[in-house]
This record gives structure tokens, sequence and C-alpha cells, in this order.
């Protein structure tokens, strides 16, 4: 039997942390500045809210759209997105 098996609710938070990540990655957002943001609290928190989010399937749809600027319409980790992009321009 494999852990996931285990622990279902594993295979859904490497999920939505896989999703952050490609949501980071196409917003063109630094990982490392962003966990550096308030002393690594703040993407904590983000990727709290991020697996809670009811709306990871309206977000995956945006990213395979080709539309990751779209995601920050919804996004309830919009505000810190928006200033882990600011940091780094």
């Amino acid at each position: 039997m494999r852990s996931d098996e285990h622990w279902p609710q594993t295979a859904k938070v490497w999920r939505q942390f896989a999703q952050m990540d490609l949501v980071l990655e196409r917003l063109e957002i630094d990982p490392a500045l962003a966990a550096r943001k308030s002393g690594g609290t703040a993407i904590a928190n983000a990727r709290d809210i991020c697996l809670a989010c009811l709306l990871q399937r309206q977000c995956s749809q945006r990213l395979e759209q080709d539309d990751p600027c779209a995601v920050l319409e919804f996004c309830p980790n919009a505000g810190f997105l928006k200033e882990c992009s600011r940091t780094h321009e």
C-alpha cells in the first residue's frame, strides 16, 4: 500500500503546493524572494490559503489557458503575489 493511500490528504497537499509553485513561476515571481518575505510567514500563510482555496479548478484553467495574470482577479493570495512581483522588478 502506498503512503498516500494511508494519508489521502497528502496527495491534495502536494498538488496544491505544485499549483502554487506553478503560479509563482508563471507570474515570474522568485520563490526565494517570496520565501523571505516577512521572515517566511507570508509564504507559509499563502500556502495555507492556497490549500484551503475553493477556486483551484478555476486557477488551473487559467494557467492552462496561458493567462496567469487572470489568476490575480480572483486569487485570495493576489495581494501577496502582487507584493512579491513588485519586490523583484
